[in-house]
């Protein structure tokens, strides 16, 4: 008996037995590189079309057999994202193989990587995890190039566990018809579509377990808690019947109150609290209104275009609100305007020579205001979008009182030349080192605010970028952070302005209550995280978050704030 210890991504617990998954198994599949004569190129182009449409096939009809379940709308978007991503793919490869002579295998794997390389160097973990979207592309489609069958994955014993390196999304959709009881993963991040889909699935998941590949053998009795991220390797009878009292006793918390996801999201003792979604696409609306969320907290524009060879119109961007507004009826909306520049520049930017090196490097309101026709553009969006709906707009990554008082100039401006009548609220992130030093000038302009916890984070912590997975050490529960965030909620409650949590942070059951007990009356997290965050504020009241909060506050290291969560989780 050992135990491993990892992250948990889908609550839950599960016991069963070990298969350990190949991952590697597309990897290695036979991808020669050889060079072509100029009239061999058809043929190969031949070959990738033939690829390409089984390719697009499989995955359609993946989709088609979760499409029936509205709680896993969600999944069948990401397989859709994945059909069409599969077009793009294949006309850059064609593209490939038509300037270098090369074999299709090889261009495959040299656009795969490019397009890896370029989302590696975005500074958002969320994004960065979109890799894990393009090698499922690049894997199904040289498996059809080798004439390779997929795992075969039947039969499975009985709750099987499947032990993997790591798992792609189509893989994930393919094992959860297989009634697998959980899996456990070496490589994973939180914001992964991997992530996703085994929570919508209720798969209980465990990622970075180290080496858990080759210290756990095929067939070995495994145990899964999913709440704290415990992997039980051959656990004793005293272990199985621990495990199984507490798997139990999650049972029937759970089955206590079966109607809790649909009722009001309120402290024990009747502290209400605002719950609303984060967003990208408008796939994503689908969860809003399956995990029963008040809205959306933060739309990030950015995503809808980060892929784009030509800049965002006016009108598909109008269309695209609209959709988003219309599908989530009298529900408010809050629009972040694009956070881009740094390392978050899409194709249609990068194509453009007339940008100087400075530009480029700046973010969020900053950038937009160097780039006043995108964002005057997109203003105009939202604007006549705001005419009929309950909509917000929020500026990202705000220094202070000038660029701040530049953006409500050009949100004027905008309305008074459409003649718009409605002026919709228009919010800061307080995310910047700046922004903490300039509350009181920036709390004097602003309808309301918004904590921005990854970039507060990475900032302030001087987390630096390498497009893995984020440091664990890079997060919201370190000292410096938490005063920062208490900082800020002092000074918003002393302009008497609203202030919430968009971070990706506030989806930690843990930290939500921190955040409750720092001052925090509205949070805004990923869909996918709701319902655990919603059950886990029902279970507390503010007097005990409030204490936790205190005890927090006077921490010294991240070790010492954590170690307090765990202690009050358990």
């Amino acid at each position: 008996m050992f135990i491993l210890e990892g992250v948990p991504i889908s609550p839950g617990y599960a016991q069963g037995k070990a298969v350990v998954y190949d991952v590697e198994l597309g990897a290695r599949l036979e991808t020669p590189s050889k060079s072509l004569l100029p009239e061999e190129v058809p043929q190969e182009w031949e070959r990738l079309e033939a690829a390409l449409e089984q390719s697009r096939m499989e995955l359609l009809q993946l989709g088609d057999v979760i499409a029936g379940s509205p709680l896993l709308k969600q999944s069948a978007g990401i397989l859709a994202a994945h059909a069409s991503m599969t077009i793009e793919i294949a006309e850059l490869v064609k593209q490939y193989v038509g300037k270098q002579l090369v074999n299709v295998e090889d261009a495959i794997g040299n656009v795969v990587d490019e397009w890896i390389e370029r989302l590696q160097r975005i500074d958002c973990e969320y994004l960065r995890e979109r890799e894990q979207d393009v090698r499922d592309v690049g894997r199904r489609m040289n498996r059809y190039l080798s004439g390779s069958l997929s795992w075969n994955k039947g039969p499975l014993p009985p709750g099987a566990i499947i032990v993997a390196r790591e798992l792609l999304p189509s893989e994930v959709v393919e094992l959860a018809h297989c009634d697998i009881a959980g899996i456990i993963t070496e490589r994973g991040g939180r914001f992964s579509h991997f992530a996703i889909l085994a929570k919508a699935y209720g798969i209980p998941t465990v990622t970075r377990v180290l080496h858990a590949t080759s210290r756990i053998r095929s067939g070995t009795d495994l145990l899964i808690d999913a709440e704290t991220g415990v992997v039980t390797v051959a656990p004793t009878v005293e272990e199985l019947a621990s495990f199984g009292a507490s798997q139990r006793s999650h049972q029937v918390a759970l089955g206590e109150e079966p109607d809790w996801e649909t009722s009001e999201c309120k402290t024990s003792d009747g502290v209400e609290i605002l719950l609303r979604g984060n967003i990208g696409v408008p796939e994503d609306v689908a969860a809003i209104s399956a995990s029963k969320l008040m809205g959306v907290g933060l739309f990030r524009t950015e995503f809808l275009f980060m892929e784009a060879q030509t800049r965002p119109d006016t009108r598909s961007q109008f269309e695209t609100y609209s959709e988003v507004a219309n599908a989530l009826q009298d529900c408010s909306i809050v629009i972040r305007t694009f956070d881009l520049g740094g390392d978050k520049l899409p194709p249609f930017l990068l194509q453009e020579e007339a940008h100087s090196s400075s530009c480029l490097r700046r973010r969020g309101l900053q950038f937009s205001l160097l780039e006043r026709q995108l964002m005057e553009s997109q203003l105009c969006a939202i604007l006549k979008v705001a005419q009929t709906s309950d909509i917000s707009v929020l500026f990202p990554m705000v220094l202070g009182s000038d660029d701040l008082s530049q953006a409500v100039a050009m949100v004027d401006r905008v309305l008074d030349q459409f003649g718009f009548i409605n002026a919709p609220p228009l919010g800061a992130m307080i995310e910047t080192p700046a922004a903490l030093f300039a509350l009181d000038e920036i709390l004097d302009i602003a309808d309301f605010i918004a904590i921005g916890t990854n970039d507060l984070t990475q900032q302030l912590l001087v987390a630096g970028n390498d497009g893995g997975d984020m440091d664990d050490s890079c997060s919201a529960t370190h000292p410096a952070v938490l005063r920062a965030i208490e900082k800020v909620i002092k000074a918003a409650v002393k302009h008497q302005c609203p202030v919430y949590v968009c971070g990706e942070e506030a989806a930690r059951p843990e930290l939500a209550i921190l955040l409750i007990g720092l001052g925090i009356r509205e949070l805004s997290v990923s869909p996918s995280n709701a319902l655990q965050v919603r059950q886990t504020i029902r279970s507390i009241d503010l007097k005990e978050a409030t204490e936790l909060a205190n005890r927090a506050l006077k921490c010294h290291r991240q070790d010492e704030v954590e170690c307090l969560l765990r202690k009050f989780v358990s």
